[in-house]
């Protein structure tokens, strides 16, 4: 079994899939790619399925980081209990499975799992398999389809390409400096403010 993944102790802005301060950046194949700026400037992808999952992988540049997170979640879970952390499986296909302590979390009512990771293979099998499925107490939880994955990783990935070059062009805002202050080299005697 895969046990690389750790419990992600952070919250993700509201609600799960999409919000007003984030970015879109595409709609394929059934997912939502959007940037968030609370995450980092960190893009992601989400989608709701008919049973009221809602589905979300991304990027966590906070602190620093970074880090791949996923999380899951369905409004019928109303004894989650946020902060604590649960042991799960995840499978894609019939891949060995990840090994996961998700933390929980809610937004707005809403309760979700969540899991944080830096192997990149994650990202190869999400976007590679048909189908995952998460197990709690060896009961399996959920299972999803995952149609148009790759697509939408490829729409991911770019949105965060774009999105890095962009901030790596801007300019970083000045410091917060007194811009009456003349350096003590500097000294006029046309300077109405001089002391």
């Amino acid at each position: 079994m895969k046990a690389i993944f750790c419990a992600a102790m952070f919250a993700l802005p509201s609600p799960l899939l999409a919000q007003s301060d984030t970015v879109p950046w595409k709609e394929v194949a059934g997912w939502t790619i959007r940037m968030d700026p609370s995450m980092g400037n960190a893009c992601y992808l989400s989608t709701a399925y008919e049973d009221g999952t809602i589905l979300r992988l991304g990027f966590n540049f906070l602190e620093g980081k970074r880090e791949l997170y996923f999380s899951f979640g369905n409004a019928k879970w109303k004894s989650l209990e946020e902060g604590k952390e649960y042991p799960v499986r995840i499978q894609f296909d019939d891949e060995t499975p990840w090994e996961a302590k998700a933390s929980a979390a809610e937004i707005n009512s809403y309760k979700y799992l969540q899991v944080g990771t830096h192997d990149p293979n994650f990202l190869v099998e999400f976007s590679k398999k048909l189908g995952l499925k998460a197990f709690y107490a060896g009961k399996q939880i959920i299972f999803l389809r995952l149609k148009g994955s790759s697509k939408a990783i490829n729409e991911m990935l770019d949105c965060q390409d774009t999105t890095d070059k962009l901030v790596s062009t801007q300019k970083s805002p000045p410091k917060d400096e007194d811009p009456f202050t003349a350096p003590p080299s500097v000294k006029t005697s046309d300077d109405p403010f001089e002391l």
